[in-house]
């Protein structure tokens, strides 16, 4: 059992204690900012407008430069609080209305000072809410072994029904080259995790007690890393920040890892055509579609997409991902997902979003 203040079930970090007479673009943003992100760095920061519209940015200071350069995890990370945003619109009487990109891409040096998307709801008594909208507060990310049977045809064909958004291909890994792409992810991972400079990075965004959980509301921490058992009532004893590297402390994890993975019967893929900044947001909005999809099925999703990643040291296990998968440029793989049924999982820490919103 779990000793952290963040148990299942338990929602008081959720930044859904809203007032009465918060303004809709509020209330919607305050299911938007549940949604999920790389390292669960929550990288917004959103400038209200009015009572109906709002700007999103990116937070500067939430960015991932070593593992994400290009900033492609960050903005499918914008795109999933827009399309929560949008969902969350619908269930409370509005019709929402995205404009992605309003200023145009944004170059390294705009990043912060340019719109990511600007997000309008006008309100419609005749809108019927996204079916997706009553898993929001249940929708969460396991990184658990999978239990259970694969899944049917029919579950694959509903997550997809609902993630599929114009532009958006979503499929599965077939499952005579599964072994090899789950063996891909594993040695991704350890790619990551092997190297200091890449590993320091998940260790600035580690949360260590629920102290600083609770402090920061954000971040990983021991009981949202896939560990379970005396592998996890160990990790909570000896994992610190000072001891981050020590092999005795990284070759555990890694070797969780890869037996989580190994267990994984179904690998959901997010592709798009091309691969500009609009196609990453547009990818998050349709994997965050996926994740609460699932989540009405009671299945869980994990994504594994550290091999699609682009730093140089993850060039060689990226390009052998692509040629097993017939995946050639300008088309772009943007998510590798784990789906199935785990045991109930850690539940992420949120910031309150009096701390993302600029009211101007």
């Amino acid at each position: 059992m779990s000793t952290s203040i963040y148990r299942i079930g338990d929602v008081r970090e959720r930044p859904l204690s809203g007032r009465p007479d918060d303004p809709p673009i509020v209330t919607a943003l305050r299911y938007g900012v549940t949604a999920p992100s790389a390292h669960n760095t929550q990288p917004w920061r959103i400038e209200l407008i009015s009572d109906t519209q709002a700007r999103v940015f990116v937070d500067p200071g939430r960015t991932l430069p070593h593992v994400d350069p290009p900033g492609r995890q960050l903005l499918i990370g914008h795109g999933t609080l827009i399309e929560m945003t949008s969902i969350a619109a619908t269930g409370l009487g509005f019709r929402p209305e995205i404009d992605m990109l309003p200023d145009g891409e944004i170059a390294p040096t705009d990043i912060g000072t340019m719109p990511t998307a600007t997000i309008r709801l006008t309100a419609d008594p005749d809108i019927t809410a996204d079916p997706l909208f009553s898993r929001i507060l249940h929708r969460r990310s396991s990184r658990l072994a999978h239990l259970g049977p694969p899944l049917t045809p029919e579950q694959r064909a509903d997550i997809e029904q609902h993630a599929r958004i114009p532009g958006v291909d979503v499929g599965w890994i077939p499952r005579d080259i599964l072994p090899d792409v789950l063996r891909i992810a594993a040695d991704a991972m350890a790619v990551e995790a092997e190297d200091r400079d890449l590993y320091d990075e998940t260790r600035l965004w580690f949360r260590f007690s629920d102290r600083e959980i609770a402090e920061s509301g954000d971040g990983l921490h021991m009981d949202t890393a896939g560990l379970s058992g005396p592998a996890l009532l160990l990790g909570r004893m000896f994992t610190r920040n000072g001891n981050w590297h020590k092999a005795y402390n990284r070759n555990p994890y890694l070797s969780g890892f890869r037996q989580a993975v190994g267990t994984t019967t179904d690998l959901l893929t997010v592709s798009m055509a091309s691969n500009t900044m609009s196609d990453w947001i547009i990818a998050g909005r349709g994997y965050v579609r996926a994740d609460l999809a699932a989540d009405a099925l009671g299945l869980r999703v994990h994504p594994i997409s550290q091999a699609l990643q682009e730093f140089p040291q993850m060039d060689k296990l990226r390009t052998e991902l692509e040629q097993l998968t017939g995946t050639a440029a300008p088309a772009k793989m943007q998510m590798l997902v784990r789906v199935g049924r785990t045991s109930p999982p850690g539940l992420s820490p949120r910031r309150d979003l009096r701390e993302i919103i600029d009211r101007g």
